[in-house]
């Protein structure tokens, strides 16, 4: 099977030029207007379908508005959040920072971003979010917590990291988030219960160029969330992030759902006429493994 592949070569070079090539106080400065824009506004309430309250204001998708809707449900307690793989522009907590007050810990490979994301706290006076630049891996994932004084109960946790998300959560002991987001592979499906194996130095395009060999299914994630004690309770309309509620919380106002029920396709495969179906046999080439 011929499997497409994005030109991310040229994606690389054009992130190399605009690091080269615009200086860090200017992406500071725009970073700082940018954390200044007004909130996403509020939507009816009653509606208990996640996708109806997606919205974006830092987030990739409709994370947002998601987000916002399931507190406004369960509320908030510790006001702490823990996201690792995230940039300074585009993340599922930054929301969260700015207009609730959240105090917490981000996490990525890219030591730019980490960097831009401190420089532009320090210029809001936000001095109880850092940003740690490091590769995570199942051996320091807990230690880079504790060393950055994270509770253990804390309101949410994001995972994005392209590659092992099924196995950081699945080691996860220190923290006792409240709401998980957590992206998936939607290629999979909803049926089959597959993961990436673990690979301390797994990175996506260098496992495969197309991308297709990263992260978990739906259903994997369902499993793992019910051994941990987490309900299913909706995926955005993009096909990219699944979200999980502990089960002491919110069992009359947000429904659970099955890993079929959840599941969205992936928008963006689709659109590049890449088929549900072509999706899946694809995947099928892939060395994933059943968890």
């Amino acid at each position: 099977m011929n499997i497409p592949v994005k030109n991310y070569r040229l994606r690389k070079l054009k992130k190399f030029l605009k690091k080269t090539l615009i200086s860090e106080k200017f992406k500071v400065k725009s970073l700082t207007k940018k954390w200044q824009i007004q909130d996403i506004p509020e939507k009816n309430e009653t509606n208990k379908e996640l996708s109806f309250h997606e919205a974006s204001l830092f987030s990739q998708n409709g994370e947002d508005g998601i987000i916002r809707y399931i507190f406004s449900q369960i509320g908030f307690e510790s006001r702490y959040f823990v996201e690792f793989g995230f940039g300074a522009h585009q993340c599922n907590s930054l929301r969260l920072i700015l207009h609730e007050h959240f105090k917490g810990l981000m996490m990525d490979g890219s030591e730019e971003q980490c960097r831009i994301f401190n420089l532009t706290c320090k210029a809001k006076g936000i001095s109880d979010v850092h940003a740690v630049n490091a590769f995570i891996n199942r051996d320091n994932l807990e230690h880079l917590i504790r060393s950055n004084n994270i509770p253990t109960q804390i309101d949410f946790l994001s995972i994005d990291v392209d590659g092992n998300d099924y196995w950081f959560w699945e080691c996860l002991q220190c923290i006792n988030p409240r709401v998980i987001c957590i992206e998936y592979n939607s290629g999979i499906g909803s049926k089959y219960s597959w993961t990436i194996p673990y690979n301390k130095e797994f990175e996506r395009f260098a496992a495969h160029p197309s991308g297709f060999f990263a992260g978990a299914s739906i259903k994997a994630l369902e499993s793992l969330g019910e051994k941990k004690g987490y309900r299913l309770i909706g995926c955005d309309t993009t096909g990219t992030n699944a979200f999980f509620l502990r089960n002491d919380l919110g069992n009359n106002q947000i429904p659970t759902l099955s890993a079929s029920e959840a599941f969205r396709p992936h928008q963006n495969w689709i659109q590049r006429g890449i088929s549900q179906d072509q999706q899946l046999e694809i995947m099928k080439l892939m060395p994933y493994i059943e968890v």
